[in-house]
């Protein structure tokens, strides 16, 4: 073998192990076939879905005042990227805190499930790490987080939720921790359809990665061939050679637990091809989900009571044609969701699963010609049969470039934080307040430590 044939076949092995969501000292326990037919199981499953909207959404386009003053406020900001008013569909929020407003025509399928009451919209979130009034943000009177207005820094910040700097884990890592101690199988309580992020990332956890079409696989020893079979046979006779260095001997284990592991729920999954879960062809994220309900449907049979799933959808940075592409992105959101939530009702585990939506940050309200910049503040989306829907959650800020919630440039300041907004959806997940605190280590700075949105809490 080459060396740099060599160097490919341990990436291809480091891959398995990384879809596996195998480290160095986890410890599997019992293998999926011989899952435990716990009948509790089944009667005491929760699953958060993050369905993180990477690059900005723009939520201010999303959910739009349509009250007269309001609306001209909204569009002298925006100018040309304004939704005309006749275009929005109305939604009435159940409780009467919140009129006047309309959701993106593209977006029809979320006035539905509003009205359905399997939706609700959470009004200004944004990362903060204590509450903050414009006045407090000029004198710079409060901790801030870091690198505001940034892509990157402010991604890892949503995702991991620990103050001002960067972290060590991510907030649903720090979760995972908790909810696998109810688990037979903790490897699989965090699962991502998108590969490594800051969410569920942490110094000595990773997620089991998927792909939409199933587990990740070994590339040359995965379809049954003869020839493919051989390179199976070699490669297991060199991992059960006697070896005498502990990391060797560790490697050789975690890459058996790694291709045990992924045969065995290929295995699982396609025990469950018989149940009808069809999404779109031309919706990859659709596709992605149909895969996460998947996994929810072989809950039972895996012995999991708790789960969080990552799912991601790029493209919302639109800094250029955004009347162009925004639509077509609220489509495809809109109608992967109702999707999901359609699906998750044929398993009878609508009320089980909670989906939430999270983005980087909103978008400013000042056009930049052809679309917008990075923001702050934004609106966003909870869905599930769990979540008290039909309603609008916190408060619509005025929509004015030079208004009185912005804060420059038309950037809009979080009226509620992101780590309110985590609490909330871990609250009804089952942590406790001391495991809460953990968790989320700003909580304590807000009086309000659930907003409400979720049933059952």
């Amino acid at each position: 073998m080459t060396n740099i044939n060599r160097r490919k076949f341990l990436s291809l092995g480091a891959k398995t192990i990384t879809g596996a969501g195998l480290t160095l000292g986890s410890n599997p326990i019992w293998t999926l076939a011989n899952a435990a037919n716990d009948p509790s199981a089944g009667n005491d499953y929760r699953a958060l879905v993050c369905l993180f909207l990477q690059g900005g959404s723009d939520g201010f386009s999303l959910m739009v005042p349509t009250g007269g003053p309001e609306y001209n406020e909204y569009e002298r900001s925006r100018g040309g990227l304004a939704v005309p008013k006749a275009d929005l569909l109305g939604i009435n929020a159940r409780s009467n805190n919140v009129s006047n407003v309309g959701l993106h025509p593209a977006a029809a399928p979320l006035q539905r499930l509003f009205e359905e009451q399997k939706l609700a919209m959470v009004s200004n979130v944004g990362n903060l790490i204590q509450p903050t009034s414009v006045e407090q943000y000029k004198n710079k009177a409060v901790d801030l987080p870091a690198q505001l207005f940034s892509h990157a820094d402010q991604e890892m910040q949503w995702q991991q939720l620990q103050g001002r700097g960067r972290g060590t884990e991510g907030w649903g890592a720090r979760a995972a921790g908790f909810l696998a101690q109810m688990q037979e199988r903790e490897h699989l309580t965090s699962i991502t359809l998108d590969g490594s992020n800051h969410w569920q990332t942490g110094f000595t956890s990773r997620p089991y990665s998927m792909k939409e079409t199933g587990v990740l696989e070994y590339s040359g020893m995965s379809n049954g061939e003869p020839w493919q079979q051989a390179r199976v046979d070699a490669f297991r006779q060199v991992q059960d050679l006697p070896q005498q260095h502990e990391f060797v001997k560790e490697y050789a284990a975690i890459q058996q637990r790694a291709m045990h592991v992924t045969t065995e729920l290929g295995a699982v999954l396609a025990q469950n091809e018989g149940i009808s879960i069809a999404p779109d062809e031309g919706n990859s994220l659709s596709q992605r989900l149909g895969m996460v309900a998947k996994l929810i449907a072989a809950r039972e049979q895996l012995g999991m009571r708790r789960q969080i799933f990552f799912v991601n959808m790029s493209g919302f940075d639109v800094h250029d044609n955004q009347n162009k592409e925004q639509p077509e992105l609220f489509a495809e959101l809109a109608n992967a969701m109702q999707f999901f939530q359609s699906a998750l009702e044929d398993l009878g585990q609508a009320g089980n699963v909670t989906t939430f939506a999270a983005s980087d940050f909103g978008r400013s309200l000042s056009s930049n010609g052809d679309g917008t910049d990075h923001g702050w503040g934004n609106h966003l989306m909870v869905m599930g049969d769990a979540v008290n829907g039909g309603d609008i959650y916190g408060t619509l800020p005025r929509l004015s470039v030079d208004g009185p919630d912005s804060v420059s440039n038309g950037r809009i300041l979080p009226t509620l934080s992101a780590t309110q907004y985590a609490g909330t959806l871990l609250n009804w997940m089952g942590l406790n307040e001391s495991e809460l605190n953990q968790t989320l280590p700003t909580l304590s700075n807000f009086d309000v430590r659930n907003l409400g949105f979720m049933r059952n809490v």
